[in-house]
This record gives C-alpha cells, structure tokens and sequence, in this order.
C-alpha cells in the first residue's frame, strides 16, 4: 500500500514497504512503518503501543477522532483497526493506492480516512482466491473494496471481466497491461549470439514456484520432446513452496538430464539466460497478464503460452508465439517440437515478440497512463 502526493516534490511519497532501489530515496519517498500482526503477542502488544503513543504525540486530536471511526467499523477486532489507522492520524495524502486485492481487504479500515483509494487487480487473487473453499470471505471483501474505491486498476480485460462478477462498476475500472524495461530486456548482440556448433533446443521458463505454474504439465510436455528424439534443455527459474514437488516430477518423469533449477537469479542472470534460450514456455493453469512473459518478448524469444486469463492479450497465436490450452501437455509438447524444428520460424515469432513488447509493453508508455489514473482518482474522475 502506497500513500503517496501527486503533484508537490516537497511533500514526502509513503509506502508501507522500504524501498530498495535509492532512486526512490532521491524522488523523496519515505517509509512509513506498520506494526506486523504476524507475531506472537506480546510482540504485537509493543508494536501497537509504540505506533498509538507515537501517533498521540504527533496528533493526538487527530488520533482520538480517527479511533472514533475505528470504534464504529464493522469487520476485524478494534485493535487490528486502531493499529491500522494510527500511522495515519495527523497525515493526509491525495491518495491511497494498494498494488493488491487482499492488502486493500486487509485494511479496509483505510478506506474510512477520506482519501480516495485506487486498488490493482492482477491475477489470482481475482480468478483463484475467490473460488476457494477455505476463502470465501474475499468474495464479499472483494465486493466491499469495489465499492469503497475511487478507481479499480486491472491487468488486463480478462481480470477486469472477473472483476466485474465482484461487483466493480466498469466505470470505475481503468486497463492498465503489465509492463517491462524493454532498454534492460533486450537480445543479445547477434555477432556476440551466433554459434555454429549443433546444441539441443534450449527452452526456458522464469516464476514462482507454485502451482498455479503448471509445472507438472510442462515438465509432462518435455518429457515427451524427448521421447520423440527432439535434443531439449529445459531450464526452469525460480524458487517457491514447490520446489520439491518439481523436483520429484523430474525424477518420476526421468528428465533429470534435461531439466535444470538454477533456484532464484537476478535480473541480470535473467536476461542473460533468456539471451540464450530459443523459445520461452509458460504452462500456467491461471494469469493476469505474466510479466515473465513479457521479458522474454523483449529479448526477442518465440512463446509458447497456455491460453489462460489474459495471455491472449500479450501473444498472438502464430504471432508472437504459439497459444495452448491449459492442461494440455501433449498440445503444449507438438507446439515446441513446431519451434525446434524450425529456426527461421523462431526467429519471425522472436522478431514479432520484441516489436510488439516495445509497442504495448513498454514501461516508458504506462507512465501517462498511471498519471491519468491517479489524477482521476484526485479529481473524482475528472481529468
């Protein structure tokens, strides 16, 4: 969650999680600390004490009002609320923004400050969280945000067509697709890049591990690659809670000497292994619009993607790339075996895929984008 001003370089910008990158630092954002509820508690009992007492002393007639609206809120213990909205007494914002659905339900309470409220809606917390058994109160959560929000950002037409069955007023809803610095991702020097020497076809894929990746699907896939004597390389990156399951499926399936998990990479590790790979593979069974995806366009590689929430908006089938249906490896495993076996294929998709990243994608061409977003916010929808 961001609190941040829109036009005055003198007043500060907030976000609740300290920036990294010193950029930040130098535009003048500041960290505005949070007690974590995720702590035994007397623990939380100290960070709640500190952060009211803090709050008191800066303005305690502030303080006393807002804790006035805390006592009245409906939803989560008094103390959750008071915790929540103390950092806020005595400090006013042109606009609070939540990057995620389930940060914004989690603190309703800031919805009550008088300060309009922007909420992003990206992916699985829209098309996943909802339908499960054991979290059905983000249903209404999702409803109540909806309702509370100035404006609703989505990721793609996909995501803003779940979110509509919550609730959301098409009115209120902005599209706004993911974007990459397509100046970093970028291919490789084809002078540095060519190679004469024979080599398998070297396919890639970057992201959490979790299941929400299909990994057992594409692994499925590969598996079959080679069965029909294509020479593969599959490298999957990333680190997640799956990790395990993964690498058991690559032993069951007999791929070990064709899968590689280098764990977590940076960016730059990233790049350069996109530089080197032919095609990149996504076997999601859910998406809003995958930024890894995205990356690997603007490097210039053909992809393979499963047909699942907004991939149709970033690759054009027989475009960029080669579109799949979910689930299916044999489907998923005769599209890569269609790029392995023709290069001058690979390289029209790959030619495509970078040109397309720069023209849609490009994270240079969101900014007035985002602008106009925040300023309608601000304005109540004026621009």
């Amino acid at each position: 969650m961001g609190p941040g001003r829109l036009q005055s370089d003198r007043v500060p910008r907030y976000t609740l999680l300290r920036p990294r990158d010193k950029r930040f630092r130098e535009l003048g954002f500041r960290w505005l600390s949070l007690p974590s509820w995720n702590r035994p508690w007397p623990l939380r009992l100290l960070g709640a004490v500190r952060v009211v007492s803090a709050a008191a002393v800066r303005a305690a007639p502030d303080l006393a009002r807002r804790l006035g609206r805390a006592a009245s809120m409906t939803g989560g213990g008094r103390v959750d609320r008071l915790v929540q909205i103390a950092p806020f007494a005595g400090r006013r914002w042109d606009l609070i923004y939540f990057p995620w659905n389930a940060s914004a339900i989690a603190m309703l309470p800031l919805f009550d400050l008088g300060m309009p409220v922007v909420v992003s809606c990206r992916g699985s917390q829209l098309n996943v969280a909802p339908h499960n058994p054991t979290r059905a109160s983000i249903r209404e959560g999702l409803k109540e945000t909806f309702r509370r929000a100035a404006l609703v950002h989505c990721v793609s037409q996909n995501i803003h067509e779940e979110a509509r069955r919550y609730g959301l007023d098409p009115a209120k809803a902005q599209i706004i697709r993911p974007a990459v610095d397509t100046a970093f991702f970028c291919p490789a020097d084809p002078e540095v890049s060519r190679s004469s020497v024979p080599r398998p076809f070297r396919i890639i894929t970057t992201g959490n591990l979790i299941w929400r990746k299909g990994h057992e699907f594409a692994l499925t896939a590969v598996a079959q690659l080679k069965a029909r004597g294509v020479p593969v390389r599959f490298e999957i990156v990333g680190e997640g809670p799956e990790r395990q399951r993964v690498s058991y499926t690559v032993r069951d399936l007999g791929v070990g000497d064709t899968v590689e998990l280098p764990g977590h990479l940076g960016a730059e590790q990233i790049r350069d292994r996109l530089r080197r790979a032919d095609a990149f593979f996504l076997s999601s069974v859910s998406e809003g619009i995958s930024n890894s995806v995205l990356e690997a366009m603007a490097c210039g590689l053909p992809v393979v993607t499963t047909d699942c929430g907004g991939m149709r908006e970033a690759v054009d089938d027989r475009v960029e790339g080669i579109v799949v249906p979910p689930r299916e490896s044999r489907a998923m495993a005769d599209a890569l075996e269609v790029l392995a076996g023709d290069a001058e294929l690979r390289g029209r998709m790959g030619r495509a895929a970078r040109a397309r990243a720069v023209r849609d994608f490009d994270a240079r061409g969101q900014l007035d984008c985002w602008e106009e977003l925040c300023r309608r916010a601000v304005t109540g929808g004026s621009t």
